[in-house]
């Protein structure tokens, strides 16, 4: 069989599930999936579920330049990340900070009931990449924080 049947075919039963037509096409186009060699800062995260990803933020300035990802996960946790990447290109660390669980899910037009959880990994991982990018920009103001807490 040929592969346009295979991704069709796929494509119609993930519908059948409740995915947007967004969601299989960022999931099956594999959008912003690959590694940021010189990132500026990655994360990674190992969701409650078992999916896992990593995360790679390139960073101008303080303007997101670019962002991949490496995910194990299910359609839906791969869609979610896609999603996150695409949200926070070109936005400053601030704007990305405040991207919430329901901006992603009304960037892939929703996800199945079953599935809504699965915005909850991009978003942890920005943080954490976020807190690990802000360490290596203040590594001084960083350990007074912690020592002072």
């Amino acid at each position: 069989k040929n592969q346009m049947t295979d991704k069709s075919a796929e494509a119609q039963h993930l519908m059948q599930l409740g995915y947007s037509s967004k969601a299989v096409e960022l999931y099956q186009n594999q959008v912003n999936v690959g590694v940021i060699n010189d990132s500026d800062t990655d994360a990674v995260f190992l969701s409650p579920k078992g999916d896992l990803t990593r995360l790679y933020i390139k960073i101008n300035g303080a303007i997101i330049k670019d962002a991949k990802f490496l995910c194990y996960g299910c359609p839906g946790s791969l869609s979610a990340m896609s999603a996150l990447t695409l949200l926070i290109k070109g936005k400053t660390l601030t704007q990305a900070s405040r991207i919430t669980e329901d901006d992603i899910l009304e960037a892939l037009n929703g996800l199945p009931e079953s599935k809504k959880g699965c915005t909850e990994l991009p978003i942890k991982t920005l943080r954490k990449a976020l807190v690990v990018y802000e360490k290596l920009q203040h590594p001084s103001e960083f350990s007074s924080f912690i020592n002072n807490r």
